[in-house]
């Protein structure tokens, strides 16, 4: 997760505008005003943004999911952290309706040869921090997951020290989408964006990849506890 996140913020500092004109590979799009523009801003957005939804979506259903429901086997209780997954899994949902549901508009636009300004309004002041803000809450919810689970059994400070650390990447995130530049779709491209993005991402792969190594050490921790007990009991 954290490599995701770290080569998404490098490739949309170094390659935004040979991502954005990838468009041209999929589709002739009509000379109108704004259309074109907000059809690129949009393809770039499913290429650059919606991978961190998917792939982070994957990585707890498949990693964490599969944790918990061994822990079920043994009885352990995991229905909290799971529940925080449900959810992240709903607000990941909302990112792609907050993408996608305008397009319907747009593509009547197309056919009818204009624009509604109320589209143009909703991607140039209002689709950012939505987006962001529910990836970065998501994003809170599946980090805090597995801290959740661990806590409840070692009561460990460096646990506490992982949630922070998880709390300050997507607070990150979460701040970057409603900061003061507050940045256009349309405007993805301007160096602007693209450096408050690329390391905003960096920073939370970092994060990310420190809290999951803190919660790695306290679960093998749990482990070697488990295999002293078990050898002690033999022994008797």
């Amino acid at each position: 997760m954290s490599i995701l996140y770290i080569t998404i913020g490098f490739v949309a500092y170094s390659y935004a505008d040979e991502v954005m004109s990838l468009y041209t590979t999929f589709a002739d799009i009509p000379d109108v005003p704004f259309i074109g523009d907000l059809i690129k801003a949009v393809v770039f957005v499913s290429i650059m943004f919606l991978p961190l939804n998917g792939m982070t979506v994957l990585i707890s259903r498949f990693v964490l999911r599969r944790t918990y429901k061994k822990l079920e086997k043994l009885e352990v209780d995991s229905k909290k952290p799971q529940a925080l997954l449900l959810v992240a899994r709903l607000l990941f949902l909302g990112c792609l309706v907050v993408t996608f549901a305008p397009m319907i508009m747009v593509a009547e636009s197309l056919m009818t040869g204009g624009l509604s300004g109320s589209i143009i309004g909703y991607y140039q002041t209002t689709y950012m921090s939505l987006y962001f803000t529910l990836l970065g809450l998501a994003t809170f919810l599946i980090l805090i997951s597995p801290v959740v689970q661990l806590y409840g059994r070692t009561k460990s400070r460096s646990l506490l020290f992982a949630a922070f650390l998880s709390f300050t990447a997507c607070s990150t995130i979460i701040y970057m989408a409603n900061g003061q530049w507050n940045i256009s779709i349309m405007d993805i491209t301007e160096r602007e964006f693209k450096s408050s993005f690329g390391t905003v991402m960096v920073l939370c792969g970092v994060c990310i990849f420190t809290s999951f190594w803190i919660i790695s050490r306290n679960a093998k921790s749990i482990l070697r506890y488990q295999k002293l007990h078990f050898t002690m009991r033999l022994g008797e």
